[in-house]
């Protein structure tokens, strides 16, 4: 059994690894087989993945992470419903008020920030994920609770 350390630690080596990679391209995009590989995320590989990358942002400052973390979320959109109303990747606000009352106490800023959609449950809630310079922790929030900000 892998504990939780070293998991995050070939995690992190992967994520810089993959962000080295994209650096060097020529075309600094994901390779069509790795964005297919990364096109049907479940909820966890999402929050994991994209917690992952947006700590590595937020405590370091990593611009090729912080690339790779905007092509992951392109990958994740193209993959979406284009008539979804909300979509992976869509740049929304949270709505304070329609928190459910322990996600409004417990967070002064919610509707502060800009969110990225990290994914869309289907169970009526979207995870996102703050300005990763505020935070880069992914969130799970009734979809009722967000609404789009015009591009």
């Amino acid at each position: 059994m892998i504990d939780d350390d070293v998991r995050e630690r070939v995690l992190d080596r992967l994520i810089e690894a993959l962000a080295a990679q994209i650096e060097i391209a020529e075309s600094r995009t994901l390779a069509p087989e790795a964005a297919a590989a990364l096109a049907d995320l479940s909820r966890a590989e999402t929050r994991l993945i994209f917690g992952a990358a947006g700590h590595h942002v937020h405590y370091e400052g990593s611009e090729p992470i912080a690339r790779l973390i905007k092509l992951l979320s392109d990958v994740q959109r193209s993959a979406a419903d284009p008539d979804a109303v909300i979509r992976a990747g869509d740049e929304v606000q949270v709505v304070q008020e329609l928190l459910p009352e322990e996600a409004r106490s417990g967070v002064s800023w919610w509707d502060e920030v800009s969110y990225v959609v990290r994914y869309v449950g289907d169970d009526q809630t979207v995870d996102v994920q703050a300005d990763l310079t505020m935070e880069y922790v992914v969130e799970t929030v009734p979809a009722v609770a967000v609404r789009t900000t015009p591009s």
